[in-house]
């Protein structure tokens, strides 16, 4: 399977089971400290102790491991 680069974060839900990953929008006040989209989501970081950034991503729904450059 061949990947072309998407910012994970910034799907709305799972490639793979199709899992709706918005929990919900970030209140009008708050969206300065954020980028766009606005929306708090589920998936799930993870970084290694040797490491200071994001390096992979885990569905919470059906468990897929998302490379961090996806």
């Amino acid at each position: 399977m061949t990947y072309t680069y998407t910012d994970i974060t910034h799907l709305t839900n799972c490639p793979q089971c199709n899992t709706n990953w918005v929990e919900k929008e970030i209140p009008e006040q708050y969206r300065h400290n954020y980028s766009a989209p606005y929306f708090y989501s589920r998936v799930i970081g993870v970084e290694l102790r040797n490491q200071d950034r994001i390096d992979h991503w885990i569905c919470p729904d059906c468990k897929t491991t998302f490379p961090r450059d996806y």
